[in-house]
């Protein structure tokens, strides 16, 4: 939807003057007035070709459409739920379940309603702090594998239950899904940004949703659910508004992500591998020999060296070459000072 806006609005003329001229004006007033048009010394309002060339386009649903792009935490952020929603959905039906993420989309909210069948389970939660009702929607073919795959069956059997409501079974076991999904939900959030859920209601018509306005754009991520096929998708539904106080925080998504990472485990490793110990040794000098020079060795003989007495020496860290400097003797000990680290030595 496209509308125009323009720095000013065309008064509306309804034929009818609430003073007449002759009583602000005199006559020769009004005559000067009207000349001053004709001659082009009074400029007049702006001609229509000049308020149709000052018009600019906007385009309403553009506002929402780049929110993959502007955004690219909500992928990291799904990524998360993906992997904590895959593990809790196996282990409480004891069936590796595969679950992948989609791209997020954006969609007006009474376009989302039309798009449900009935019925469709739909569960609206608060998302704290954030402002707004987020929903998390199951379609109703996963709703019954799941029930069916919860009670010890394949999960992979099909059933017609459109156009009637949910059983109180049904309800229960997705009551159950809805409560862990919402936990995952909220740790998947945790190192961006921590919210709290706190579940609402159900519903199982679209209809009956109205607490969001039928214009409101909605971020909708959908989670396909696979057991040896597809059984069906859960949808994280949040508007658009809901972002805005935290949307720049969202778009340094993946640099702040690694950096946070990083620092983690460098903090980590550094941690562990202070206390070590390790051994440092420092050569003297070398020489070579042969063999039979090395069997002919005894007590007394002596070796020279290829350094020099004076020349500095080398300091190795469990055999690898690091510091360079010179031995001497201090209170009786023997020392080694460290004048400068190795560089590129082979």
């Amino acid at each position: 939807m496209h509308c125009a806006v323009a720095g000013r609005c065309p008064r509306e003329n309804t034929g009818k003057a609430e003073f007449p001229l002759s009583k602000l004006l005199s006559q020769d007033e009004v005559d000067a007035l009207l000349k001053g048009l004709d001659t082009g010394d009074i400029e007049s309002e702006q001609k229509p070709d000049e308020i149709e060339s000052s018009l600019e386009s906007l385009d309403w649903t553009s506002l929402g459409r780049n929110v993959r792009g502007s955004m690219p935490l909500l992928e990291v952020v799904n990524s998360r739920f993906c992997q904590r929603i895959r593990a809790s959905l196996s282990s409480i039906l004891r069936k590796f379940l595969d679950i992948s993420a989609e791209p997020v989309e954006t969609i007006k909210f009474m376009e989302f309603q039309k798009s449900l069948p009935v019925p469709t389970s739909m569960h609206l939660f608060k998302i704290d702090p954030l402002r707004g009702i987020g929903m998390l929607v199951m379609e109703s073919r996963l709703v019954f594998s799941l029930v069916e795959a919860f009670f010890g069956g394949s999960g992979t059997g099909s059933t017609k239950i459109e156009g009637r409501d949910f059983t109180p079974i049904e309800k229960r076991v997705v009551e159950k899904v809805v409560q862990m999904a919402l936990v995952n939900l909220t740790e998947a959030w945790e190192e961006v940004y921590p919210i709290k859920t706190e579940f609402i209601r159900s519903e199982s018509n679209p209809l009956a949703v109205n607490v969001i306005p039928p214009e409101e754009l909605l971020v909708s991520a959908k989670f396909e659910v696979e057991l040896n096929k597809p059984l069906g998708k859960i949808l994280v539904c949040i508007p658009v508004s809901s972002y805005q106080p935290i949307r720049q925080k969202l778009a340094g998504a993946y640099l702040s992500e690694e950096t946070a990472a990083d620092q983690k485990w460098q903090n980590a490793i550094e941690e562990r591998i202070y206390p070590v110990e390790v051994e440092m040794s420092v050569q003297l000098g070398r020489t070579f020999l042969s063999v039979k020079q090395l069997q002919n060795l005894r007590n007394g003989d002596i070796l020279v060296l290829e350094n020099n007495f004076r020349d500095p020496v080398i300091a190795e860290v469990e055999g690898i070459p690091k510091y360079e400097g010179y031995v001497g003797r201090h209170n009786d000990r023997k020392v080694f000072k460290v004048e400068q680290p190795v560089v590129n030595r082979q």
